[in-house]
């Protein structure tokens, strides 16, 4: 893969992550801070985290394990 594509994947799944675990995170302490504020400071240090850990691993090149495909039991016959 391309440096590129380790950037875009770490990016996409920090970024996801960190967005809905604050906001469940939010919405289970306390509801009424949920608001335009909570959400906007949320999307801009969620980016912040996503840009950094992604631009090390731009570098770094750390790829999540792939799945290993299973034999099913018709190919082993």
């Amino acid at each position: 893969m391309h440096p590129k594509d380790y950037f875009k994947k770490t990016f996409a799944f920090v970024f996801v992550f960190f967005i809905v675990y604050k906001s469940t995170s939010q919405l289970m302490i306390d509801y009424s801070e949920f608001n335009f504020l909570f959400i906007s400071k949320t999307l801009v240090i969620g980016a912040i985290v996503a840009t950094i850990l992604g631009g090390i691993n731009y570098f770094a090149k750390v790829d999540l394990p792939q799945k290993k495909e299973r034999k099913s039991k018709n190919n082993n016959n």
